[in-house]
């Protein structure tokens, strides 16, 4: 099969595809899915170049490496003692982080305990990028924000995959929300219902009331001065996974990093909703598995909208 594999860390230029990749064979609780669409993530990237937690417990017997954390696909061969899923379902997801996953390619082996299933006439496009970014809005929002209604809420990060998908949320909770992005994307914020304020022209400081729970998309440069800015007993969830949460303990101040486990039942609950586009899953590229490094420098850049999705 078709794969995405590197043979060492370093930048997008070390990532080729390999037209003879070994097809994978699924394990017990595991099913081989046909991959429709696979998401790009931060994290890929990470693992990439070296700098995650993940890619420092590699060692040289996992290489070649095929990337890729998430998927949508269609079930094409069940492993053993699975009754869960039957071949021909369309399935999305992403594992833990302890499996190797690799969705960027033809086919890939995933467990069952990380599928949900897509809903009749639900597009494989934008469930390809819906399980890692819904997974992480539902953590930060939801079970480590506790947003509740009436609450005021500030995104940093507004229109990245999982920025929106917090507005979303934030939105359906009761929440009053202001979140924060560049010039070009001030019209998207107001369509996701939330106060628009452009981080070239504005100070969000300066611009919104002190929050109840604010989630940083961005981490640099805008975390220590978003402590500043929550009111009495206010939280605040940094989505970056490196990010340092000393400043916000040393004052006493509810801080976090979403760091979840599968969440296949909760995904299937969302998923009708962002099948009929109640919930909206923005995709701003689909790429082929030859421009997969093109993928990763725009999401390199971390100003990409919404989701770069890889169809094989």
């Amino acid at each position: 099969m078709r794969a995405v594999q590197i043979d060492r860390f370093g930048g997008p230029e070390v990532m080729s595809v390999n037209p003879e990749a070994p097809m994978p064979s699924p394990a017990a609780g595991e099913v081989l899915v046909r991959v429709l669409a696979a998401g790009t993530n931060p994290l890929d990237y990470k693992i990439r170049d070296g700098s995650s937690g993940i890619a420092k417990k590699l060692t040289p017997e996992d290489f070649p490496l095929t990337l890729g954390r998430e998927a949508c696909g269609v079930v094409e061969a069940l492993g053993e003692g699975v009754t869960e899923f039957e071949v021909g379902e369309t399935v999305f997801g992403m594992p833990a982080l302890t499996h190797p996953a690799g969705c960027y390619a033809e086919y890939a082996a995933l467990p069952i305990d990380c599928l949900a299933r897509v809903p009749e006439g639900g597009d494989p496009v934008v469930f390809g990028g819906t399980g890692l970014v819904l997974s992480t809005a539902i953590t930060a929002a939801i079970d480590q924000g506790k947003v509740q209604a009436g609450e005021k809420v500030l995104v940093h990060g507004g229109t990245g995959g999982v920025g929106q998908l917090v507005i979303q949320l934030c939105r359906r909770a009761g929440a009053e929300v202001w979140a924060v992005a560049s010039t070009p994307n001030q019209d998207r914020l107001a369509e996701l219902g939330a106060h628009p304020i452009d981080y070239r022209t504005q100070n969000f400081a300066e611009v919104s009331p002190k929050m109840d729970l604010i989630i940083d998309g961005n981490y640099f440069g805008t975390f220590e001065p978003s402590l500043d800015h929550l009111v009495p007993g206010g939280r605040i969830v940094v989505l970056p996974s490196l990010a340092d949460l000393t400043p916000a303990k040393e004052r006493g101040i509810e801080a976090h990093i979403p760091v979840f486990p599968p969440m296949p039942r909760r995904l299937e609950e969302y998923a009708p909703a962002i099948a009929s586009g109640e919930i909206q899953v923005e995709v701003a590229k689909v790429f082929g598995l030859e421009d997969a490094a093109e993928a990763h420098r725009i999401l390199e850049t971390g100003h990409s909208r919404g989701k770069v999705i890889l169809q094989p």
